[in-house]
């Protein structure tokens, strides 16, 4: 299975409320798919929401641009930036999308629900598309905030209504603590990993 397989299997296996994970090492060239397997080939089709933590979405997303050689391609790529979405949580900076929500970095449950929520109920009134929200720069918010972070994203989980949206979490898992990767794992039917160019469907 290559990357490009492995996008589309991702998003047509994929049922709203469902989460899946892909993992993959720092050495895989995981801006590929992220961003020319999944976000700018399919963002006609479906709406696509980032939840970027400190900002690491975007560091993909250059990486990606500056291999674009083609003028007109580049072109292209910003047009299709017009329709993505982002959540900026915690410092950095985002480039690539249309309208951006910023959030304080917290590791708070209630905090992080009472902030969190109300902008993902705003996006789901007004989009006509199914939504994905995907899920960057997890691994570093994991391991920054160690047992309190893993807390806060697993009872996010169960408190939410998650069956109105669909959900990918990409995984450094050179960075993850293994712990918080497992628990994380047993809630989600799918589990991809991905280590340099080769895909390991671990569960589906």
């Amino acid at each position: 299975m290559n990357l490009r397989v492995l996008g589309k299997i991702l998003l047509d296996e994929m049922r709203n409320g469902d989460v899946a994970i892909v993992e993959y090492s720092s050495s895989s060239p995981i801006h590929r798919l992220v961003w020319g397997e999944i976000i700018l080939k399919y963002v006609d089709r479906y709406e696509f929401v980032i939840d970027d933590f400190f900002g690491i979405g975007d560091v993909m997303f250059r990486t990606y641009l500056r291999r674009i050689s083609s003028p007109d391609e580049y072109t292209k790529i910003m047009e299709k930036t017009k329709n993505i979405k982002a959540i900026k949580i915690g410092p950095g900076k985002i480039s690539y999308a249309s309208k951006v929500e910023e959030l304080p970095l917290t590791y708070n449950l209630s905090e992080f629900i009472k902030l969190y929520y109300p902008i993902i109920r705003d996006i789901l009134a007004k989009s006509s598309k199914r939504v994905f929200f995907i899920t960057l720069g997890l691994s570093q918010y994991l391991y920054l905030g160690e047992a309190k972070a893993l807390e806060t994203i697993l009872l996010s989980r169960s408190v939410l209504p998650i069956e109105d949206w669909t959900s990918i979490y990409f995984l450094n898992t050179d960075v993850a603590p293994e712990k918080a990767v497992a628990a994380l794992e047993e809630i989600s039917p799918i589990v991809i990993q991905v280590r340099n160019n080769e895909i390991l469907v671990k569960k589906i």
